[in-house]
């Protein structure tokens, strides 16, 4: 797009909102015979301006205004793309799998290495997230429980320590590193927080377990306990 002469030459205006300030204006061609027309209004400054007035749902939530409330996920609804097609894939071609992974190599996630006071919007936890359901797991809901596992699994080096598997930049497929309570907190409560009590395992391994999920409340039953 030309410019012409006339709208390279810079003129001062002073903006017509009552702000008092300065600025120069791009002119535009009128319809035919208007000739040059100057904004008479700053960027942003004008009484219509999106920029000029708050968002009329500014600071409210759900379920301040109908409107808010039929925003976001629905309960009952079906998401809009579950990439279920591309799931499918990565099971069932071994080629395309095979890149999916090549691309995968040496990325760094962008949280990697942030602590909780790191993240740039912080985050939330216990009766302050958004998902709090009150608690249902007592002390496992807590971060000072998420702080005791981090710790965990800093301490065994994020390997599992029955089969040494650990996830490694480069290594394609995550593996799933869980804390396992020695004797189980349904056991000895007491000793949920105690780190000679836990170790580190995989997802795998953990499941292999005596006491894990259910077995042990299968156990007891055939011990004939409560």
């Amino acid at each position: 797009m030309g410019v012409s002469k006339a709208q390279k030459v810079r003129k001062e205006y002073t903006c017509q909102c009552g702000c008092g300030e300065t600025f120069y204006p791009f002119p535009v061609y009128g319809k035919k015979g208007e000739g040059l027309i100057y904004p008479i209004y700053k960027r942003g400054h004008h009484p219509n301006c999106r920029k000029s007035k708050p968002a009329w749902n500014k600071g409210l939530k759900k379920g301040d205004h109908p409107s808010i409330e039929k925003t976001g996920f629905q309960k009952g609804h079906k998401p809009y793309n579950d990439f279920s097609h591309i799931h499918e894939l990565q099971r069932n071609n071994a080629e395309y799998r095979k890149r999916w992974l090549e691309s995968k190599k040496g990325q760094n996630a962008w949280n990697k290495g942030l602590t909780k006071d790191q993240y740039p919007n912080g985050i939330k936890t216990g009766s302050d997230h958004g998902n709090w359901k009150g608690g249902r797991n007592g002390i496992k809901d807590t971060s000072v429980y998420k702080t005791f596992t981090n710790s965990i699994l800093k301490r065994d080096n994020y390997t599992c320590q029955h089969c040494g598997d650990r996830n490694h930049e480069g290594r394609g497929k995550r593996i799933r590193l869980e804390v396992h309570h020695i004797i189980a907190a349904s056991e000895d409560h007491t000793l949920i927080l105690t780190p000679d009590n836990c170790i580190t395992l995989c997802k795998n391994c953990h499941i292999k377990t005596d006491n894990y999920g259910t077995k042990l409340i299968h156990s007891r039953k055939n011990r004939g306990g409560n």
